[in-house]
């Protein structure tokens, strides 16, 4: 079992139980108040969901690579994918926290600070 990986898996579940709970709440709150298309509304809440299906897939996918299921063969390249990934999430995280409201920032910033949490302990268990 590696550590480092484990604690990524741990704090992307911790990102996965944060989005099923707050950001679903404020993207459909959004989205109600929002006046845009329905179609747009809709395409903005698949993409929501979309971002779920894939956090929710990396975290598993971190706990299989952490526990020794995935070979370690597959595991090194599967394991680049998702820290470079949440890397770019951190990245956009950042530059959104820059655009927004001022009393949004502090928010935008810890889950930027986590996901990039996440995509160094990733790369760093891939190149262990």
């Amino acid at each position: 079992m590696q550590l480092t990986i484990l604690v990524a898996a741990l704090l992307s579940l911790m990102i996965c139980i944060y989005y099923l709970s707050q950001g679903r709440l404020q993207i459909i709150a959004m989205l109600q108040g929002a006046n845009i298309a329905q179609l747009n509304k809709q395409v903005l809440l698949s993409l929501f969901y979309c971002q779920m299906g894939f956090f929710i897939t990396t975290s598993l996918s971190l706990f299989a690579c952490a526990l020794g299921v995935v070979p370690r063969m597959y595991a090194y390249s599967l394991l680049l994918f998702i820290g470079l990934n949440y890397g770019i999430f951190a990245i956009w995280h950042c530059h959104i926290a820059k655009l927004g409201q001022p009393d949004k920032r502090f928010s935008l910033y810890i889950m930027a600070l986590s996901l990039l949490l996440v995509s160094l302990f990733t790369l760093l268990g891939a190149l262990h």
